[in-house]
This record gives C-alpha cells, sequence and structure tokens, in this order.
C-alpha cells in the first residue's frame, strides 16, 4: 500500500488531508486494498461525519423548491418517478435528458422556474439553471446487476435503435461488454462506472477529468444535504423513508425492472472469457466503490436516528 494511495483514501472517506503519523503507520501495516476500504468504512469518524451530513435525512421539501430526479438507467428509477409524480402539479412536470439541457436553459427564468418536478436520464448539476431552489433524489444499484440488466434491457427492447445489435445478433453478456467499449456504439459512458459519472456531473466528463476524481465529486454529491438518495436493493426500506419524511403520502410497492437476480449475475460473469472478465472489472471498480460508500451513507441514519431516540 503506497502512501499516496493512503492520503487518496483519507480524502475520499473522510474528507480531510491525512497526518504524517497516520501515513506511517498504514503504510507499515501489512493491509490490502479491500481491508482498507473497509476499515474507512467501518471507522467512527466516517460514521459520524456522513451521519451528520446524511443527504436523505434532509427535511421534507420546501414550497417553491423543484425536485430532481437524476434517473440512473436501470436502477428502479421508473418505479421512482411514478411514486413521485403524483405529488406534483401536471403542468408543472418536466420530462427532460442531459440532450435537452441546452434548450432549456434557453428558456426564460419564468419559464423554468414553472418546473417543480424535472426528471429523466440526467447528471448531476442541472439545478445550476434553475432560478429557484432545489433537491435532488437518485436510486443507486449494486453495479454489476446493473449492467446485466442494462444488457438484457437493450437484448429485449425492440423500439431501442440498439435491440438490433445486441438482441438481433444473439450477444452473449461478454460479447455485449466488448461491443458497448468501442465508443462509437454509444453506450460506454453509461456501462463504465456509470454510476459516478452520472452523479460527478456533465462537466467533469465533459472535461475528461479522471475516475478517481468523478468518484470523488460523485462522493461528495451524494453526501451532500441538497441530495436524497435510494438503494435499488432496499427500494421498500427507500420508499417508506420518503413517506416518513413527507416527501410522499403513503408507501406504495410500484417497482419495475428489477430483475435480474445476484445469482443470474453469477450465471453470466462464469461464463466471460478472461479478457470479458477484465472488461467487467473495469466497468464496475469505480462504481463499486461509490456504492460501497453510499450503503454506509444510507444506513448511517438509521443508526443515527436510533441514537436519538
Amino acid at each position: 500500500m503506497t502512501k499516496e494511495t493512503i492520503k487518496v483514501a483519507y480524502r475520499l472517506f473522510l474528507d480531510r488531508e491525512a497526518s504524517d503519523a497516520e501515513v506511517s503507520v498504514m503504510a507499515q501495516s501489512d493491509i490490502s486494498l479491500d481491508q482498507l476500504r473497509n476499515a474507512f468504512l467501518n471507522s467512527p469518524e466516517f460514521v459520524r461525519k456522513y451521519s451528520a451530513r446524511s443527504p436523505s435525512a434532509a427535511p421534507a421539501m420546501r414550497s417553491g423548491r423543484a425536485m430532481v430526479h437524476l434517473h440512473i438507467p436501470k436502477t428502479a428509477g421508473s418505479s421512482l418517478t411514478r411514486i413521485l409524480a403524483p405529488h406534483f402539479a401536471r403542468g408543472s412536470q418536466l420530462p427532460i435528458s442531459d440532450g435537452d439541457l441546452a434548450a432549456f436553459a434557453a428558456l426564460s427564468d419564468t419559464e423554468r422556474r414553472k418546473a417543480s418536478f424535472i426528471f429523466g436520464h440526467l447528471s448531476h448539476g442541472i439545478a445550476s439553471l434553475l432560478p429557484q431552489g432545489h433537491d435532488y433524489i437518485c436510486v443507486l444499484r449494486k453495479p454489476g446487476t446493473r449492467l446485466l440488466s442494462y444488457y438484457k434491457y437493450l437484448y429485449r427492447t425492440t423500439d431501442h435503435h440498439s435491440q438490433k445489435f445486441v438482441g438481433g445478433q444473439n450477444m452473449s453478456f461478454g460479447t455485449f461488454l466488448e461491443w458497448a467499449s468501442d465508443p462509437q456504439n454509444g453506450h460506454l459512458n453509461e456501462v463504465n462506472n456509470g454510476q459516478i459519472r452520472r452523479l460527478a456531473g456533465l462537466k467533469m466528463q465533459r472535461d475528461g477529468a479522471s475516475d478517481p476524481q468523478l468518484l470523488l465529486a460523485a462522493v461528495h454529491n451524494i453526501a451532500s444535504p441538497d441530495l436524497i438518495f435510494g438503494l435499488t436493493e432496499h427500494f421498500d426500506h427507500f420508499v417508506q423513508r420518503l413517506s416518513a419524511k413527507g416527501l410522499i403520502l403513503g408507501a406504495p410497492d410500484m417497482r419495475e425492472n428489477m430483475a435480474p437476480s445476484p445469482s443470474n449475475l453469477e450465471d453470466a460473469l462464469r461464463e466471460l472469457t478472461p479478457d470479458q472478465a477484465a472488461l467487467y472489472d473495469a466497468f464496475t471498480g469505480w462504481d463499486e466503490i461509490l456504492y460501497n460508500i453510499a450503503e454506509q451513507l444510507y444506513f448511517a441514519q438509521d443508526l443515527s436516528q436510533a441514537k436519538a431516540l
């Protein structure tokens, strides 16, 4: 374990610089990267720092603020949209994607202020175009099952332009990974750690930020008080949490597109060639770190609330 890796870990997990003594002690220990990550995620300092800043501890949305749903594909985002939408006037709901931002920015402040619920395949940062206050909301998913679900979606969805390549050519999951790794096929940003990219924001994507930089920005954003996030694997719990906070009425179970299961993923991974497995690891590694941090943050709220009781 290098000293530079340890310093980066302190910035990422604890949002501070490590002292020389801390770096020295950890550098001398025989610890793997996984053990280092788990040590930080389970440290009292991490739990104390982020439970206090917990985004989902944000108060119920105040009048005049827009709710912005960053729909990360294949995370049960369609279900979340259906749950949230009835709580906003129909004329104030705006479906939009990253490709529509220029047109949205061209609207007058008055027109943009009318939007109370904005939703779609968006990246963090759209709120900079809003003249009113805002709250972000999104759902994260374990990257392996999300990637497999994305493949299956393209395989079966006949009205998607890529279905003729994926399903039409009967691509295996491994062949899909190779095909998607070509930027010209239009899916690389989504399959290559797409969750850190969307949560870091379009500007960092366009500036060509490195994966570690994208991860740092994504962690900063999910830990900000203006972002409420849930986990696909604990979707019912998230909906109940939104209800308890007064953000929705009731706690309906409206999940869609929740397959495949972890067992499906295990079967798919066993069929990968070594080169395809390396692609899979590259496409999920940074999102895996993000998800592990998000999971710790998410459940730290329950610990914090329990202590308060």
